[in-house]
């Protein structure tokens, strides 16, 4: 295992485990993080590296983080709660990439030295293209990843945790690799068939290797002391959640007050 690879599953624990932390916070909480795993994707999206002899960029391993956590909110607070985590995510990344145009503007000082990096990383001018297709890419990627996790999950209930998580997720990932590819790059760095085909297998190869490798992130949400507040999916071994709630428990004392009402009163004997 060479000294990417390393990196690439440190990177992978390290984001499970925040994952982790944030779902035991509680929704809002999984919100945030899907919105800044986002705004970084958008950055990370411009380094590139190589993992298992494939050349990616980090935006792909970001990009698989931010579906595996749609699904934590899928899984357990339902399809409108994820979807309405997607639509503030692309409306914060639309927000951050308009507000720092203006910074752009502003022209800068002798003393500067951002300025350059920040133009490679939010000049839209630059790469127009580029950066509505991601943005269109993102949204209708990540829409289909939560309808199709929550079909899914209509037909297995608690079952098979591991298809909905990685069928939704590769199949729109799919759709996004091929989508962005195609719209972005042929014609600008994609000239030839074979480059865009080497462009789509290696993006799409990371990204189900990473949904992968993130599943028992997912599986270990479902662990009682891990169960986040509010979670409408009940802890492992509990049944179904399309099925009638259980009886609720009735403590001691309530029961022997019940007990005592029902004995019949002296006087009246």
């Amino acid at each position: 295992m060479g000294y990417n690879e390393m990196i690439f599953l440190g990177h992978l624990m390290v984001a499970g485990a925040v994952l982790l932390a944030a779902a035991r916070l509680g929704r809002m909480w999984i919100t945030g993080l899907i919105v800044t795993y986002t705004l970084l994707m958008n950055i990370t999206v411009m380094k590139n590296m190589t993992i298992l002899g494939m050349p990616v960029t980090d935006g792909n391993v970001q990009f698989a983080t931010v579906f595996l956590a749609s699904n934590v909110l899928n899984e357990h607070y339902g399809r409108p709660a994820a979807r309405e985590a997607v639509w503030i995510a692309f409306f914060c990344g639309f927000a951050a990439v308009a507000i720092m145009q203006f910074d752009l503007w502003y022209a800068p000082n002798a003393d500067d030295t951002a300025q350059r990096h920040l133009e490679y990383f939010f000049n839209v001018w630059a790469f127009p293209r580029i950066m509505i297709v991601s943005m269109i890419s993102y949204l209708l990627s990540q829409l289909l990843d939560v309808q199709l996790y929550h079909l899914i999950r209509r037909r297995t209930g608690l079952k098979l945790m591991w298809l909905r998580s990685n069928g939704s997720t590769w199949i729109s990932q799919a759709f996004d690799t091929v989508f962005f590819t195609t719209a972005a790059l042929v014609g600008t760095t994609i000239n030839t068939w074979p480059d865009w085909a080497g462009a789509v297998v290696f993006a799409y190869l990371v990204k189900i290797l990473t949904a992968a490798l993130n599943t028992p992130f997912l599986y270990l949400t479902t662990w009682r002391p891990l169960l986040p507040i509010g979670s409408q999916r009940p802890p492992a071994g509990r049944g179904s959640p399309d099925s009638p709630p259980a009886s609720p428990v009735v403590p001691v004392e309530s029961k022997r007050a019940a007990t005592a009402s029902d004995q019949p009163d002296p006087a009246q004997r």
